[in-house]
């Protein structure tokens, strides 16, 4: 019996789609990651990448401080990880993400920060840095991030020395 090329495709497509479990957002899964803030580490829980292609493109990868859920690391600020930028318009896909070095910014308005931990003494925003997506298995995405950070002590007061940090990790990815 000799098969199409059209039903080769179509039957990798099914066995594809039944492996991954569907598109990238049909998981409940929630990944874990590891950060180091100069010496100190900090576990991160319920690690998810969020994201969107096209203009105006945008990735995400939030976490919960492990050891302090639900616990605010400053007055009014959750405690985790928080890693986002722009993502290319030649992106179209979760995969096309693979390989991939992204920059992430700070936003700096108040309400959000790269990094912050109940001990890291404050809230850490990126002055440059970088997180590669290692790879991607599905809505599985390995990553790794490092940069140089401010820590803002949520009272006006910045440190003057740039402080290095660094982590790796697995998110589940969302769209």
């Amino acid at each position: 019996m000799v098969k199409s090329p059209a039903s080769c495709v179509a039957i990798l497509i099914v066995w594809t789609t039944a492996a991954c479990g569907g598109a990238p957002g049909n998981t409940s899964d929630r990944g874990i990651a590891r950060v180091v803030i100069s010496d100190k580490t900090f576990d991160v829980s319920n690690v998810q990448l969020e994201f969107d292609t096209g203009e105006g493109g945008y990735f995400r990868i939030d976490g919960d401080d492990a050891a302090n859920p639900g616990k605010d690391c400053l007055p009014g600020l959750s405690g985790g990880l928080a890693l986002y930028g722009d993502v290319p318009a030649t992106v179209t896909s979760l995969a096309d993400l693979s390989g991939r070095d992204l920059p992430f910014e700070f936003s700096g308005d108040g309400d959000d920060a790269n990094l912050c931990f109940a001990g890291s003494n404050g809230l850490l925003g990126v002055d440059t840095g970088t997180v590669r997506l290692v790879s991607v298995e599905c809505s599985k995405v390995t990553f790794s991030f490092s940069g140089t950070f401010t820590l803002y002590d949520g009272e006006r007061g910045e440190s003057s020395t740039p402080i290095a940090a660094s982590g790796t990790g697995t998110a589940y990815a969302t769209q």
